[in-house]
């Protein structure tokens, strides 16, 4: 008993004793207010079939095991409460009311429910998919307009941490060193090669060989495959341009050291999302190894169509969406795109004249688009003229087509035709038209199959209900990157691997999805309806 005040008449006495027996013992059901949100999600997740998950269990065991939907409810509801430590989890179950509530009671230890969240990746995948089409059935959404985006999240890897060919070189070396000790230890005539060739011409393996000797031995191989991955990026970097070593985080191979989105660089993955656009339920998520989001649009409707088989009539996404190709395949597919070109022509752009042959007048020759590195006149500032297949420059002097060439736009390899002005010579705007004025061609400019759909696409997006559509982009392309990353506090992945984090990426879609029904269900309460209901109608 702690020492108090001698007013002890004064301050307010428990109504019961810490050792007193409860006459009328409080039930689980009567600790629980009736409009918990815990209540929500568990009428939610009930209403989803589990007949596929169960059949994942033998039945046979001599201990019965615990039902993977009460699991489900724990780790999701988890996940909405902000607790992603499965000893956190552990300790909830055993104090927190509404973890008692929804468990029944029911105490897991933290190892089984982090072995549960790693091992059932495809199981959750097609919970995430009920989830969906619960959503479309009580038509909360709709698959005709979709939304899609990406986002940076940390990866469970140190920054210093990192792996550059220079370095693996090394360790290999360092590694090579080792065995050759530890083949002299074994005071073996053979060498470390002649051993292994004798084992596998004997029909034996490599487990054969001393403890020591094969983790070494895959500690190599381990090694020389990241070489060789290390070996890939650094040509491609020196194809894109970029001088600077590629680097793998030692930790997560799997990640890569991309700008972070609250500064600084760090191992990354890029988790995506496609939302619909009537409540913004998650549709499709996956995550990236690295920054090709443009990439994923079309990879990820296939994925729409296969799951839920429909095609969406429109495809929201910002201007990194706005490439030739996916433009091209849109048009192919019927898709409506909505997304501005990155590099948007204005609208009262002077070089857009009838005569591209004459000058722009020189009064509006500062409204010319500027390129923001070189300071010069844009590509925008030239006509291309379909007709003559070739450009012409502000001064109304032409630049012919001078053969093709090979150019990366977008992270893709490209064929690039080339336009050369031989004409430069005593221009009165030279210092403004040339990056570089001392150079033997004169003006350069590059244009690629996809510039006929880039310029539709400008056209279509200048429309005011294009326009006012897409406005909503931001609400459902960010929006569900600002409730995961603050309310779920979920700015690092936990796994490692893509296959690791792709499965961590799928519980925090489907816990926000969960959410979303939560919120549909909390209104059908109040209007005195229930899911099945509102399904049934």
């Amino acid at each position: 008993m702690s020492k108090t005040s001698s007013k002890s008449a004064y301050w307010k006495k428990s109504p019961v004793l810490r050792e007193q027996l409860a006459l009328f013992p409080t039930s689980m059901e009567n600790a629980l207010p009736p409009d918990h949100p815990v209540r929500l999600l568990d009428e939610v997740l009930d209403s989803l079939d589990w007949s596929d998950w169960e059949k994942e269990y033998n039945g046979r065991a001599v201990q019965p095991p615990i039902h993977p939907s009460l699991l489900c409810k724990v780790l999701l509801y988890a996940m909405i409460r902000r607790i992603r430590s499965s000893r956190q989890i552990e300790y909830a179950l055993k104090f927190h009311v509404d973890f008692l509530w929804l468990a029944s009671g029911m105490q897991v230890d933290h190892t089984t429910l982090s072995k549960f969240r790693k091992r059932h990746g495809k199981q959750v995948k097609e919970i995430f998919k009920q989830t969906v089409r619960k959503a479309v059935e009580m038509g909360v959404a709709k698959l005709s307009s979709l939304c899609i985006d990406g986002t940076r999240v940390l990866a469970n890897a140190s920054r210093s941490n990192t792996l550059t060919t220079k370095k693996v070189d090394q360790l290999v070396a360092e590694v090579e060193r080792q065995m050759a000790e530890a083949m002299a230890d074994l005071d073996c005539g053979d060498t470390h090669d002649d051993l292994l060739e004798d084992l596998l011409d004997d029909g034996g393996s490599e487990d054969r060989l001393p403890e020591s000797i094969a983790d070494m031995q895959a500690r190599k191989e381990q090694l020389e495959a990241i070489g060789e991955q290390l070996a890939s990026m650094e040509e491609q970097r020196r194809r894109d341009g970029v001088k600077t070593p590629a680097q793998l985080p030692a930790a997560d191979t799997d990640a890569r050291v991309l700008p972070n989105k609250e500064g600084g660089y760090a191992p990354n993955y890029t988790p995506m999302v496609v939302t619909e656009t009537t409540s913004g339920v998650i549709v499709a998520s996956d995550v990236l190894i690295g920054n090709i989001e443009h990439t994923a649009m079309f990879p990820m409707i296939d994925t729409i169509e296969e799951d839920f088989g429909q095609t969406p009539e429109t495809m929201m996404g910002d201007g990194a969406y706005c490439t030739g190709r996916n433009i091209d395949e849109a048009e192919q597919r019927e898709i409506e795109l909505l997304s501005n070109p990155p590099r948007e022509d204005p609208a009262d752009n002077p070089a857009r004249r009838d005569d591209p042959t004459q000058p722009v007048a020189e009064e509006d020759l500062d409204r010319l688009p500027i390129n923001r590195q070189t300071k010069r006149f844009d590509k925008r500032a030239f006509v291309y003229v379909e007709a003559e297949d070739r450009y012409y420059c502000p001064a109304g002097r032409p630049l012919h087509r001078d053969g093709t060439e090979q150019g990366r736009r977008a992270g893709e390899t490209i064929v690039l035709t080339k336009y050369i002005c031989r004409e430069c010579d005593g221009c009165s705007i030279f210092d403004r038209c040339r990056p570089k004025p001392n150079a033997k061609c004169g003006r350069r400019i590059t244009r690629d199959g996809y510039e006929p759909h880039n310029s539709r696409q400008s056209e279509r997006m200048r429309k005011d209900d294009a326009k006012d559509r897409y406005k909503q982009r931001f609400h459902y392309g960010e929006t569900q990157f600002a409730v995961i990353k603050t309310l779920f506090d979920f700015r690092r992945f936990l796994l490692r691997g893509r296959e690791g984090v792709g499965t961590e990426w799928t519980w925090v879609s489907t816990a926000f999805n969960v959410m979303k029904l939560m919120r549909a269900l909390a209104a059908l309460r109040a209007a005195g309806r229930t899911i099945a209901a509102n399904v049934a109608s």
